[in-house]
């Protein structure tokens, strides 16, 4: 089974690609998970069209586009994931039949980041709570801590940054 002519010259295809591929995905991507695991699609994709190259073919620029195709789409999901994530944070969530799987839908979602802001350190979590659930200003939450305004919106938004991550993380995004 080793000496498959199509699994030599996938093999062969592969050694002399390789690096090429990842280099060029890192570029479009700028994440170095990321370029592995579209350099890991793009040769998958080449061993399902194995059958339709030829022994001495330059194959770098298919495996350009294959790459190209898979980071447009992977960006593509990775948008419309974001949206909806945006759009069930603010209530709008897409339209449903049933209102049912919408509110729990909001129900979980409230739950995850109660959940990852009960993980915060104590000072940061306390203004994320004045700030968004009492509504208070920066200059408010800094006269009542006693700290300065700068050092509030700093936390503020190493908070926010926190509660983005985690979510994403939390939904596979």
């Amino acid at each position: 089974m080793s000496d498959n002519p199509s699994r030599i010259l996938f093999g062969q295809l592969f050694e002399a690609n390789r690096e090429k591929v990842y280099r060029f995905a890192y570029k479009l991507t700028d994440d170095r998970l990321r370029a592995q695991e579209v350099t890991q699609q793009c040769f998958i994709k080449l061993w399902e069209n194995i059958h339709k190259v030829q022994v001495g073919q330059d194959v770098f620029p298919l495996l350009f586009v294959f790459v190209k195709h898979i980071v447009i789409d992977e960006t593509r999901k990775l948008y419309r994931e974001r949206k909806s994530l945006a759009q069930l944070s603010s209530g709008q969530g897409p339209v449903a039949d049933h209102r049912d799987d919408q509110t729990l839908l909001h129900k979980e979602f409230r739950e995850q980041i109660q959940k990852v802001i009960e993980r915060m350190p104590a000072q940061r979590r306390n203004i994320y709570l004045l700030s968004r659930d009492k509504g208070k200003s920066y200059k408010e939450i800094a006269d009542q801590l006693s700290l300065s305004p700068a050092t509030v919106r700093n936390h503020l938004n190493l908070a926010l940054q926190y509660i983005r991550r985690e979510m994403m993380a939390h939904y596979d995004m």
